[in-house]
């Protein structure tokens, strides 16, 4: 392998993607691989303008592309939409997807492509080994990901930062759940995955964007995914509630007309009650939630792949060949900053 198309995602982190770019370009010289990058612009509020000239440095990269969003489509959705660039745009033999702030080392990329070596398809997926990050979020998604076992019967320990063969990327940029998560929907789309151990490593600069609010907002993305098997798994111990329940009223009922003198008056009808009105409530939900589940199976799905090019403002080529034919609907002021940038090679 020897030709490969890097997908990176970018909220406002320059000063750390610049870093990153660095990091590729000494990488492709040292190894020789021919590496084009996608750069995903995710309605980011500083603009790119002052970073740009600093791209004159970067010698070994084969191609860089940025593409501008409307707007802010959240981390797992900039993602799909550079998938789907990458997929579209070359012939690249594999796609990596990788976080521009540097916690995802270049370093380990080799350690990838070694993992990828004599296989036609592949989907090698990161799993982590070493993290620095604080005590609240590693508690936080160690919970994450025990909740994503109770609830789908399937374990996620990995994220983002993977390598694909085309022939899998392609596969899975027309998989729905592709908006939601990456890791859960290359679960779902059954790729067959090897993982390798890869610690994170320090920020380049600035601070994570991740917050508690984003952290839950990412797992119950996840999890959604999985929504059928939640709901069964959901109806089956609502089943499991109801059996319950129909014992614990017998054995009132038992204990009331049987054993009167050791019974509180009142206390059977209540708990009675108490019992069928908690199950009535649960049975009601959980059927409502599967009805509007097969509902909206029927409702058309959202491609990732027909649909991402109605996100992008503009795409800006800012190393290596030009395709002036490609559609590009792009704001005067976005067509303005592209030839800048190109003025300034």
């Amino acid at each position: 392998m020897n030709h490969l198309h890097l997908v990176i995602p970018v909220f406002d982190d320059w000063p750390s993607l610049q870093m990153l770019l660095t990091e590729i370009d000494r990488l492709a010289d040292e190894t020789g691989l021919r590496m084009a990058v996608t750069v995903v612009n995710d309605g980011s509020n500083t603009p790119a303008d002052p970073w740009i000239p600093e791209l004159a440095a970067l010698r070994h990269i084969e191609k860089l592309e940025l593409l501008h969003l409307f707007t802010n489509m959240g981390h797992q959705r900039a993602i799909a939409i550079g998938l789907c660039a990458a997929v579209e745009e070359d012939d690249a033999e594999a796609i990596m997807i990788l976080d521009a702030d540097g916690e995802d080392s270049p370093a380990a990329i080799p350690k990838f492509l070694e993992a990828a070596r004599n296989s036609r398809d592949f989907c090698v997926v990161a799993r982590r080994g070493k993290r620095i990050e604080s005590l609240t979020f590693k508690a936080s998604y160690r919970l994450y990901k025990l909740l994503f076992r109770i609830l789908t019967g399937k374990q996620i320990n990995f994220g983002n930062f993977c390598l694909l063969s085309r022939n899998y990327a392609r596969r899975l940029v027309r998989v729905a759940e592709l908006w939601n998560n990456l890791p859960a929907a290359v679960l779902r789309s059954k790729l067959p995955i090897h993982s390798i151990e890869v610690d994170r490593t320090q920020r380049y600069a600035g601070k994570s964007k991740m917050n508690l609010t984003s952290l839950v907002v990412h797992g119950l993305s996840g999890i959604s995914v999985y929504a059928e098997t939640i709901f069964v798994r959901l109806l089956i111990s609502v089943l499991g509630l109801f059996g319950l329940s129909a014992v614990t009223i017998l054995t009132v009922a038992v204990l009331r007309f049987f054993f009167p003198l050791h019974a509180t008056p009142g206390w059977a009808t209540t708990v009675s009650f108490g019992v069928i009105i908690i199950l009535v409530q649960a049975l009601s939900l959980t059927l409502s939630f599967i009805l509007m589940l097969l509902n909206s199976r029927v409702q058309r799905s959202i491609i990732p792949f027909a649909e991402y090019a109605a996100f992008i403002d503009c795409r800006q080529n800012l190393l290596g060949a030009q395709d002036d034919d490609r559609p590009i609907s792009a704001s005067a002021n976005a067509v303005a900053v592209a030839v800048e940038a190109l003025l300034r090679r």
